[in-house]
C-alpha cells in the first residue's frame, strides 16, 4: 500500500528534484521550453515530465531532462540521427547520457524541431553555453549561457566570479572568430550572399540572466529572465553600479535598463535575426560537432529547426 501511494505521489509531482539537481533540472527545462517557444510548438509536453529514475538512484543526476518527457516521436535508431544531423556523439560513451525528441508544430507542418539534451558533454565547457539553437534554413546558430541570479537584500543579483569570467572569454573567442569569418565573407566571392542576409546581431553568443527557481512539476512556464547579447552583458559588468558594497562584481536585476524578454528573443531567433551567417555558421557548427563528441562536465540542450519552407519575414525565390 505504501509503495502504491509513493508511486501516486510521484506521478502527481509531489516529489520534484530539489537542491542543485532541482536547479539544474529547472534550467534544462527552461532551455527545452525556450526551444519549443522559438520553434512555434506547444510547451504542454513539459507539464508531463516525470523523473526517469528514482531520486535515490545516483545516476538520476546525469540523466538528461528530456528523458523524462513523453516519447512523442523518440528517435530509436541513433545511427540514422547521427548521419541525418551530422552531429557525432549521439551514441556516446558510458559517461555520456543523451536524449532525443522530434517535435512538429502540428501533424501537417513541414517544420520539425530536433531536440538533443546531453549531460556530461564538453559543449558547455568548450563554449561556455547551455542552450544552442540551430536554424538550418536561415543558416543561423545562437548559443545561450544561463547565469543564475540569487535573492539578496530583497532583490535579485548575479555575482560575477572567476568561473563566469572564463565562460565569458570563451564566448568572446567564438564571437571574434565569427566576426572575422563574416568580414572575410563580405570581401570575398561569398560577399553578395552574405550581404543579402543581414542580422541584427551577427554573433552567436547570448546571456540569459534568470532567477534561481525550484523545479516545478506539472508546469510549462519559462523562468523569469533577461536576454542580453554577450557585449551588452560585458558592458553591464563594467558600469560603476556593478561594484559590490564589499567588493566583487555584480549585476542587480533592477539596474538593467534594457533587455530582450522571452517573447522578443524567441521571435528574433525564430526569424533568423539573431546568430551566425555565412562562414560563421560553418565555424560554429564544426565547433558544436567537436564539443559534443567529447566527454566532460556540463549540460547542454541543442535544438535544430529543420524546415522545407523559410522562417518568417523571408521572401521565397
Amino acid at each position: 500500500m505504501n509503495e502504491t501511494l509513493d508511486d501516486l505521489e510521484n506521478s502527481l509531482g509531489a516529489n520534484p528534484p530539489t537542491g542543485r539537481e532541482g536547479e539544474q533540472r529547472s534550467l534544462e527545462k527552461d532551455a527545452v521550453g525556450t526551444l519549443m517557444e522559438t520553434f512555434g510548438a506547444d510547451r504542454d509536453p513539459l507539464e508531463a515530465w516525470q523523473q526517469p529514475l528514482s531520486g535515490d538512484d545516483p545516476r538520476s543526476r546525469s540523466v538528461p531532462f528530456i528523458e523524462g518527457l513523453p516519447a512523442l516521436r523518440q528517435i530509436e535508431d541513433q545511427q540514422i540521427v547521427h548521419d541525418y544531423l551530422r552531429f557525432p556523439g549521439m551514441e556516446g560513451e558510458d559517461a555520456v547520457q543523451v536524449g532525443w525528441r522530434i517535435y512538429r508544430r502540428n501533424s501537417e507542418s513541414r517544420h520539425r524541431l530536433f531536440v538533443y539534451n546531453a549531460n556530461r558533454t564538453n559543449a558547455e565547457t568548450v563554449m561556455g553555453v547551455d542552450m544552442i539553437y540551430v536554424n538550418e534554413h536561415a543558416r543561423s546558430v545562437a548559443m545561450v549561457q544561463y547565469k543564475r541570479m540569487r535573492q539578496s537584500g530583497g532583490g535579485w543579483v548575479y555575482w560575477h566570479d572567476a568561473t563566469g569570467e572564463r565562460e565569458l572569454k570563451r564566448m568572446e573567442t567564438v564571437d571574434d572568430e565569427c566576426k572575422a569569418e563574416d568580414e572575410w565573407a563580405r570581401t570575398s566571392q561569398e560577399g553578395p550572399t552574405t550581404l543579402g542576409d543581414p542580422r541584427l546581431v551577427p554573433t552567436p553568443s547570448m546571456v540569459k540572466l534568470c532567477r534561481t527557481t525550484p523545479f516545478m512539476m506539472n508546469s510549462a512556464a519559462l523562468i523569469p529572465d533577461m536576454h542580453l547579447t554577450r557585449e551588452h552583458f560585458q558592458e553591464l559588468l563594467q558600469r560603476p553600479e556593478a561594484d559590490g558594497p564589499s567588493g566583487g562584481t555584480r549585476i542587480v536585476e533592477e539596474s538593467v535598463p534594457r533587455y530582450l524578454n522571452n517573447t522578443t528573443f524567441t521571435t528574433l531567433l525564430r526569424d533568423g535575426w539573431i546568430g551566425t551567417r555565412g562562414t560563421g555558421w560553418d565555424y560554429v557548427i564544426d565547433l558544436i560537432r567537436e564539443s559534443l563528441s567529447a566527454g566532460g562536465p556540463g549540460s547542454v540542450v541543442v535544438g535544430m529547426h529543420r524546415s522545407e519552407v523559410p522562417p518568417g519575414n523571408r521572401r521565397v525565390n
